[in-house]
């Protein structure tokens, strides 16, 4: 096996951890903050179903926290035994920023859940709902140094580079709040807050195809209805600039999603294609006629560097492109459903069945979107795990294609089971409904 499989079976079991362990923050970030919600609606009201949907969340951000931990503390092991490059040339200056992540995040985040999950009855009221904040502030910290250790690696800035070729850091406050940080801050807290939305509004309509009457699953429809529907258009401006933002930064990727091949104005806006990597073409094409321009320069007749002026640092075209409108046709999707649940509810009303379904269908839309999302992010950066920096084949370990595809199998394996046991725990939960 040649190296150039094994870099390859060593991102993909990277991938694969990262992948996996990602889809359970992304739900509990905004769902500590819509459970703080819940909690405060029932010490003001004292609405036994508010309660009752309290607790069964509660039961779905611990299930949902615990799986995240477990993940993640694989997923570390792993820079370690697959990219001790990374750690050797840039561990000044990633070290930190995951160890504040553990200390200001995780522990406030650990520290705080016990009270919340098993202390409402053995604590005064206002300390409860304290510790129902504590665990949303953490959660949203801790997506906070993760973010920024990301978006250095996009977007490096304020380090130094040592005589033996170590970086460090020059200037925290530009390592942190590098070019693309705050950009990619805001449109992972609105994607956790969408994916959030749509579980509550799934799992919400899941129960009241089976039981219409229950108090609980309409409160949590319509929350999660009116979440989305506010967050899904400000996910559309935040993407918009985000995207601004990377054509400035990494025009490259850019160039990869709209699978523009050579730098040309009045670049068309590629709603399909097929890009063929060795004709450098795009197959059965159909686009909007300047659109790309209009929608990246704001300027119909705009220029677009292509892909031919990055060669040969450039990422694969197709599971980029790909990705990319899978995102964005999530997003659009979930915004249809949001709007059409906030008319069907409105008044207290139940939609019908035909869009209990369609939201049922649609519970982990949000997941979907996300993990597009995230291939577009780091497949979009290659061939460098830190842009400019560090290329992905020097930050990779000593490790065999034997043992690698070993892991990798295991992994597969391992994550299945698990997410299977997590699928039947989550749909169980909401087909019992709340109750107080």
């Amino acid at each position: 096996m040649d190296n150039a499989e094994v870099l390859l079976l060593a991102r993909a079991q990277f991938g694969l951890n990262i992948g996996f362990h990602i889809l359970f923050p992304s739900l509990t970030i905004a769902l500590g903050w819509v459970l703080l919600y819940f909690r405060l609606r029932y010490a003001r009201s004292g609405d036994p179903a508010w309660l009752a949907t309290y607790k069964l969340w509660t039961k779905v951000f611990a299930l949902s926290f615990a799986m995240g931990v477990v993940s993640g503390i694989t997923m570390s092991f792993q820079f370690g035994t697959n990219w001790p490059g990374f750690m050797l040339k840039v561990g000044n200056i990633a070290g930190p920023l995951l160890a504040f992540e553990v200390l200001t995040a995780f522990f406030l985040e650990a520290t705080f859940l016990g009270v919340m999950l098993f202390g409402m009855n053995r604590v005064p009221g206002w300390v409860h709902v304290f510790s129902s904040a504590m665990v949303a502030i953490g959660t949203t910290i801790s997506a906070f140094w993760i973010l920024a250790l990301n978006s250095w690696m996009q977007t490096p800035a304020g380090h130094v580079r040592t005589q033996g070729g170590v970086l460090i850091a020059g200037d925290w406050l530009q390592v942190i709040f590098n070019p693309s940080f705050p950009y990619r801050l805001v449109h992972m807290l609105l994607a956790s807050g969408l994916t959030a939305a749509f579980v509550l509004a799934g799992l919400s309509a899941w129960r009241l195809l089976r039981s219409s009457d229950d108090a609980s699953a309409r409160n949590t429809l319509r929350t999660g209805l009116a979440l989305a529907a506010v967050l899904a258009p400000l996910q559309i401006v935040a993407g918009d600039l985000h995207g601004l933002n990377t054509l400035e930064h990494q025009p490259a990727k850019i160039a990869a999603v709209e699978a523009i091949w050579k730098s040309e104005r009045g670049v068309p806006l590629l709603l399909f294609a097929v890009p063929n990597e060795e004709r450098r073409t795009n197959e059965f094409a159909l686009g909007i006629p300047k659109g790309a321009s209009l929608v990246l320069r704001h300027d119909r007749d705009g220029e677009l560097k292509g892909l031919d002026d990055f060669a040969p640092d450039t990422a694969p075209v197709a599971p980029v492109f790909f990705a990319f409108r899978l995102m964005v046709g999530m997003g659009g999707l979930m915004l249809l459903l949001a709007w059409l649940g906030v008319w069907a509810t409105r008044g207290g009303a139940l939609p019908p069945r035909w869009l209990l379904w369609g939201l049922a269908g649609s519970t982990f839309a949000g997941w979907i979107a996300t993990l597009a999302g995230w291939l577009v992010t780091e497949i979009g950066r290659q061939p460098w795990i830190v842009t400019g920096i560090l290329r992905t084949s020097e930050a990779a370990g000593g490790a065999s294609g034997a043992q690698l595809g070993a892991s990798l199998t295991g992994y597969v394996l391992t994550y299945t089971v698990m997410f299977i046991a997590y699928m039947v725990v989550l749909t169980h939960l909401a087909g019992k409904g709340a109750h107080a």
